[in-house]
C-alpha cells in the first residue's frame, strides 16, 4: 500500500507526465495517498566567466513551469520539489529521506537495447527503496 507516491517531471518533455501524471492521480486516489511531483535542475557549474548569480531564477522558473503543468492536469494541489544535481541522485535522495513509498515514472524513447528505458529511469528503478511503477509511452 502505498502512502506518498512522487512523480518525476521534466517540464520541457511532455512524455515525463502527459500518460504519468494520470496514472499517479489514479494511484493516489486508490490507495489514498499523497501525490508530490518532483523536477531536477542540472546542477550548473561555475566558471569564471559567468556572474556570482548566474542561474538565480532557474529553481522559480521550473517551479512555475511545474505548477503549470500540474494545473493543466488537474492536479494543482500537488506539492512541488525542485532539486538541483543529478537526476536519478535527486529523485532517490528525495524518495528516500521524505518516505515516499511509490515513484511514478514515465519511460522514455531510445534506441535499441535501451529502448523506453532511460539511464535516469534505470537507474531508479535499480536503486529505490520502494516500488516503481514505469508508465510505458
Amino acid at each position: 500500500m502505498a502512502t506518498r507516491i512522487l512523480l518525476p517531471i521534466d517540464h520541457t518533455d511532455d512524455r515525463s507526465w502527459k500518460k504519468a501524471l494520470p496514472v499517479a492521480l489514479e494511484q493516489a486516489k486508490f490507495y489514498g495517498a499523497e501525490l508530490h511531483a518532483v523536477s531536477v535542475i542540472p546542477e550548473i557549474i561555475q566558471l569564471p566567466n559567468l556572474p556570482a548569480n548566474y542561474g538565480a531564477g532557474a529553481k522559480d522558473h521550473v517551479c512555475q513551469a511545474v505548477q503549470a503543468v500540474l494545473e493543466n492536469g488537474n492536479a494543482a494541489n500537488v506539492p512541488v520539489h525542485i532539486e538541483e544535481g543529478s537526476v536519478y541522485r535527486e529523485i532517490l535522495k528525495l524518495a528516500h529521506k521524505d518516505g515516499f513509498d511509490m515513484i511514478v515514472m514515465a519511460s522514455a524513447k531510445g534506441d535499441f537495447p535501451n529502448y523506453e528505458i532511460g539511464p535516469n529511469l534505470a537507474r531508479v528503478v535499480r536503486n529505490a527503496h520502494c516500488t516503481v511503477v514505469v508508465v510505458r509511452d
